[in-house]
């Protein structure tokens, strides 16, 4: 009996799911709430999907979220976005301005005096600034008597404190860690849920030096007081390797512009692989603009721990033995991380790349959480290119490069930042950010943002906590855009072209324009090219019809002929990639080609024609109004011709060889970026685009070619 109760039972449930299944498969299109994804434009980008929108500010567009929009707009100062903005000896030069300056409050290290008296240090330490405040929460709850609570804190820096004349002790850090202004792990907040912990100064990256000078034990736990080069306060000691000498000290961190045996973190954070080997090297986290030596390649060993080095950048990496000293350890970086070999060439598309490579990170206060707050994050970015900012807001405000906007109304400001570079660092009180570019009038930054409200609609603060691109629109809690309050802009650029910069902002009257009854008649030169609508060309420099991208991707590349009439040009041609996706901007009847020259995909909805490159051939394209334009496509495939330099090289053995992109990549395509990335002995320089090699200087060296979204390397020595 049992037996048949079990049975009917399970027809039942089999007949539920079945009858469950059928109402789904005729109902669940218009029941199930899910969220939309869409499939890429191409077909054959198999298994490549996105989310169909990203929040964003009203003002601005998915499209603007990349990097390449901006690097595409950057015209109004006047510098090309490729031009190199500050030299390695500039650097070197305001590096030092900013050091000595009386405004940065900024430490040099190295020259601190070695010895010191520990008990008035001690003696000024131990009465700690309690903060002005009704109430004090730790770890979220109230402290009855705060007084007290500092009290106590300065009572074990008494007590445990160094004494008598004390040596300094040269540290580094091995785990990114917290500045703090008093010697305690509580989280220190002004309400029970304060986002903020009030206790953090600042945040120190992997291998930062830290010079100690003072101890205290508070609540079992050691802390270090000490110098970093931009702030003073007290580090959790387990944080911290202290090296044997100040010899050995040096040798692991200090750098130079210009300097090549190095690795710099260009993402938001880059996790070491999880290791049972060496528990010191596991999952170790390198946060953005980490400077770490690389290992020579000479000593690279054969493995570490467990794993061989191929397809990994080798670094020392600062590690600390049982009794906290420093222990010089080799660590593996995967290849595919954003990383730099060598400092970053200063270019407004280069900043741009590096602040945008972080864009929606959390905020972090002082930077807490392993975060950044709005001038770490914009002091991190100016690291990647060797050149060392003030810490906070108003000490970056350096007067060798500061344009004030105090007394100027909201159009001469916007006037003013459209005819400053890219990468521009802007200010009101309390916040700094990185100027974009601007866009139909508008200025547009990139910063590491607390609050604010959106530029439209009434003012309604949120909390976004988050690295956001906004227009300079938005609104601070008492309804006033950002906008209105800036009160000053720093250029960290040369000397020379902050002249220049200051020169054009000067020039407040703009051109004036030609009318249409005004006939214009074209030069020799104009003659010899279309004209750009708009964007950037991304074709050869010999090409008469250029490309414009907005996204900074060779699958979204467009095509104009808005401008070919008029213009002397009497046959079109145009280079780029295989494999570029090619999209008319005009309606187009139809584009005929060879099936061998490309793929052609018509999109009716929009009336234009989209083409997929395959091989060099013409194609022609009949647009909506008639007219019929042949067009002959240059298809290249760059590759490093490692064999072709080397032929070269022999063949040139004394004085300057230059090699052009066509020698090192076997493309004519000179439109893109080259980067000197590895050049141990000096050998290398850049000229425009081309590669100057001094043949008497036979080191190793290593370029880069950087074309929209593809990268192409070349190493070489004789």
């Amino acid at each position: 009996m049992t037996f048949v109760k079990r049975k009917h039972l399970f027809t039942v449930l089999l007949l539920t799911f079945l009858l469950l299944l059928f109402a789904f498969r005729a109902y669940g299109a218009e029941t199930v709430i899910y969220r939309s994804v869409e499939k890429t434009e191409v077909a054959e980008e198999k298994g490549n999907y996105r989310i169909s929108t990203v929040e964003t500010p009203s003002g601005v567009t998915e499209e603007m979220c990349e990097y390449g929009y901006w690097r595409d707009r950057n015209e109004g100062s006047g510098i090309g976005i490729d031009k190199v903005l500050i030299s390695e000896n500039g650097i070197r030069e305001l590096n030092r301005i900013m050091l000595e300056g009386e405004t940065g409050n900024m430490y040099d290290l190295a020259g601190l005096p070695g010895s010191y008296n520990a008990d008035k240090l001690r003696n000024m330490l131990k009465n700690p600034e309690v903060p002005n405040k009704k109430e004090i929460y730790a770890n979220g709850e109230r402290i009855p008597d705060h007084q007290a609570y500092y009290r106590a804190v300065g009572k074990a820096i008494e007590d445990t404190g160094y004494t008598g004349v004390s040596e300094n002790q040269y540290a580094l850090v091995v785990k990114r860690t917290d500045l703090l202004s008093v010697p305690t792990s509580d989280y220190i907040g002004y309400s029970a849920k304060d986002t903020d912990n009030e206790n953090v100064s600042s945040a120190l990256n992997v291998n930062e030096p830290f010079v100690i000078r003072q101890k205290a034990t508070v609540s079992g736990n050691t802390f270090y007081w000490g110098y970093s080069d931009v702030c003073t306060g007290w580090v959790d000691s387990k944080d911290l390797a202290v090296c044997a000498s100040k010899e050995e000290w040096l040798d692991a961190w200090k750098t130079e512009p210009g300097d090549r045996d190095i690795l710099v973190v260009t993402e938001n954070c880059i996790t070491l692989e999880p290791s049972y080997y060496d528990p010191q090297l596991s999952e170790v986290k390198l946060t953005f603009a980490t400077i770490l030596k690389t290992v020579p390649e000479a000593e690279i060993p054969r493995s570490v721990g467990e794993r061989g080095p191929w397809n990994n950048y080798v670094v020392y990496l600062p590690t600390r033995d049982e009794s906290g000293r420093y222990v010089k350890s080799i660590a593996l970086i995967s290849q595919h991380y954003e990383v730099s070999t060598g400092f970053l060439t200063m270019t407004q598309s280069e900043i741009l790349r590096v602040a945008f490579n972080n864009l929606g990170d959390r905020y972090g206060w002082g930077g807490m959480l392993d975060s950044m707050d709005c001038s770490l994050f914009t002091r991190n970015v100016y690291k990647c290119f060797g050149l060392s900012l003030p810490r906070n807001t108003n000490w970056q405000l350096t007067p060798e490069r500061l344009i004030s906007l105090k007394d100027m109304s909201d159009e001469d400001k916007l006037y003013a930042i459209s005819r400053m570079p890219a990468g521009t660092c802007l200010y009101f009180t309390g916040h700094t950010m990185i100027y974009t570019g601007t866009v139909e009038n508008m200025g547009y930054v990139i910063s590491d943002t607390g609050s604010l409200s959106d530029s439209e609609g009434e003012t309604d603060v949120r909390s976004m906590y988050s690295i956001i691109l906004n227009p300079l629109s938005v609104k601070r809690w008492n309804g006033s855009t950002w906008l209105s309050n800036l009160h000053s802009a720093v250029l960290p650029i040369s000397e020379e072209n902050f002249a220049y910069v200051s020169e054009n902002m000067a020039k407040k009257e703009p051109e004036e324009k030609e009318t249409e009854d005004e006939e214009k008649t074209p030069s020799e030169n104009e003659i010899k090219k279309v004209p750009l609508i708009s964007g950037q060309s991304y074709s050869s420099s010999s090409d008469t019809l250029p490309l414009d991208t907005f996204l900074g991707n060779i699958k979204n590349l467009f095509i104009c002929f808005a401008d070919v009439e008029g213009s002397g040009a009497e046959k079109l041609s145009v280079t780029c990639i295989k494999g570029s996706r090619i999209t008319t901007r005009e309606k187009i009847d139809s584009a005929e080609c060879d099936k061998t020259t490309a793929k052609v995909r018509y999109d009716k909805n929009t009336g234009t024609a989209v083409l997929t490159m395959r091989s060099s051939g013409t194609v022609t394209f009949n647009t909506a109004d008639g007219k019929k334009y042949a067009v002959e496509f240059n298809v290249e495939k760059p590759k490093a011709r490692k064999g072709e330099v080397k032929e070269l090289l022999s063949k040139n053995s004394e004085g300057t060889l230059l090699l052009t992109i066509s020698d090192l990549f076997g493309t004519s395509i000179d439109s893109g970026a080259l980067q000197i990335v590895k050049d141990r002995e000096g050998a290398a320089t850049l000229s425009g685009n081309a590669l100057l090699l001094d043949r008497g200087k036979k080191g190793p060296v290593k370029v880069r070619y950087e074309y929209l979204n593809k990268k192409f390397s070349l190493s070489f020595k004789d």
